[in-house]
């Protein structure tokens, strides 16, 4: 059978809803003649339809070969999948072509699949997909399984519900509410991609890096529901802080040390006293900062300096940064992009040089103005409905991955003492031809899931420190 068919005449282009509507007329009294006219199709195929002179009357048939499945089996097959993918089980082309054998011999239907293998041929898969260009094979991205236990419909009602009793209590204001959070940049950069040969098995440049393996500088980044960004902090992997450290660097940064670079709890308290220095805190003007559950946002007297300026921190639920953090959605990845984009520069104009400690502030500091802007802040406070307070933000579709899990989710009564949420089943089945293969795929993944037990810090319970 030809793979790439190419129509060459206008024989049966008709199609089967205007064959059939022509055969219900003809049924209905409308001569052959006049049904041929107002409908574009020949009186002797009309005829043969009529008289049922034809394999499969009322439906238009040309060639020897037909799909197996029908257009609605095709169909539910086609959402079986989509809900799979949603649910992060995707299912791999071996899946597919397991799942349409075992359709094709619970239903009887007549195929010609292989009995030795239990699976769909390659040639089906390849007109599966054509016939159904909805779909693609996409090689996926590796989800920590946390993920998607943490983020559901309760441990997002649990946040929001906090957020709502926040701005219930005090009046906030969008220059009020700020996320806070930190990321690190290295001297070993992502090189950006270049024109090479096409065909080449390996693509080399001594450009894209200043070594195999770098050093992370952490850098903290703050903004706002309004639009605005508190200057950064810079920490380093250092003994001593040298002033040469941060030159280049945004203006308003200050920097830090520490023995590995990363944050902890008196680098945090230093942080707060520059976010309240610049954003002007106190019990007249209070502010509210979303913080995710990091051990060095909760100290003491992190806390007791919040509360004495008017800073009430919400702590993001566990596992749900991704979606809830407005820096995450918007904001750190163009940033990353242009310090990549940075360093790529840098090495083109210094060939043979590495990026060292002192070179880092500069790249930083162009990528950070580059990023930063009153659309990106504003829209991730939206896009994580935050502000505008946004309860219904979350479609099901979202939520599908926690549903398949067996994680216990979390009762709404450990924080608001009566609230309680009711999470609805996702995606009942919509056929039960599939049920069965489509529910051992989802144990399988589930069992494969449950090797490696998720464990959480506070799982299930936000903090608001006021």
């Amino acid at each position: 059978m030809v793979r790439n068919y190419a129509r060459k005449t206008d024989r049966g282009k008709y199609g089967n809803k205007s064959l059939q509507a022509a055969l219900d007329a003809v049924k209905d009294g409308m001569s052959l003649k006049r049904a041929s006219l107002q409908f574009g199709i020949s009186r002797p195929v009309l005829r043969k339809h009529r008289d049922g002179k034809v394999r499969h009357p009322g439906e238009s048939r040309m060639g020897n070969y037909s799909a197996i499945f029908s257009e609605e089996l095709e169909r539910q097959l086609v959402d079986k999948i989509k809900m799979m993918e949603r649910s992060m089980y995707g299912l791999t082309t071996v899946d597919v072509r397991r799942i349409a054998y075992e359709l094709a011999v619970k239903l009887n239907v007549k195929h010609g699949f292989n009995p030795e293998t239990k699976m769909a041929g390659k040639e089906w898969l390849r007109s599966f997909m054509k016939r159904n260009d909805d779909l693609s094979i996409r090689a996926p991205e590796a989800t920590n399984i946390s993920r998607a236990v943490g983020f559901n419909r309760a441990q997002v009602a649990i946040f929001t519900n906090l957020l709502k009793e926040c701005f219930q209590s005090r009046k906030y204001t969008t220059r009020s509410i700020w996320n806070v959070d930190e990321s690190g940049i290295t001297n070993v950069h992502k090189p950006c991609k270049i024109v090479e040969t096409k065909g080449a098995c390996q693509v080399n440049n001594i450009r894209p890096t200043s070594g195999e393996r770098g050093a992370t500088v952490t850098v903290f980044c703050a903004m706002s529901a309004a639009g605005q960004y508190v200057p950064p902090m810079m920490i380093w992997p250092r003994k001593r802080m040298g002033d040469a450290l941060m030159r280049g660097a945004p203006p308003g940064s200050i920097g830090a040390v520490s023995d590995n670079g990363w944050t902890d709890c008196s680098l945090f308290v230093t942080w707060l006293h520059h976010f309240i220095s610049f954003a002007k805190c106190s019990q007249e003007c209070p502010s509210i900062l979303i913080i995710d559950g990091h051990d060095s946002h909760k100290s003491l007297e992190a806390v007791d300096l919040a509360r004495a300026h008017g800073i009430t921190m919400i702590t993001l639920p566990p596992h749900t940064t991704h979606r809830l953090q407005p820096l995450d959605v918007t904001f750190f990845k163009s940033l990353k992009a242009n310090y990549n984009a940075a360093a790529d520069s840098f090495l083109m104009s210094n060939p043979g040089k590495r990026i060292t400690f002192f070179d880092m502030a500069d790249l930083f500091g162009k990528a950070y103005c580059k990023s930063t802007s009153v659309d990106k802040a504003v829209r991730g406070f939206e896009n994580t409905g935050i502000w505008p307070l946004d309860e219904d933000k979350f479609s099901d579709e979202q939520f599908a991955a926690s549903n398949m899990t067996d994680e216990p989710l979390p009762q709404t009564s450990d924080v608001t003492g009566e609230a309680s949420v009711s999470v609805s089943n996702q995606e009942q089945s919509t056929s039960m031809l599939l049920a069965d293969r489509v529910q051992t795929s989802t144990e399988a993944a589930t069992s494969a899931g449950n090797q490696d037990p998720v464990t959480t810090n506070n799982a299930g319970k936000l903090e608001s420190f006021q």
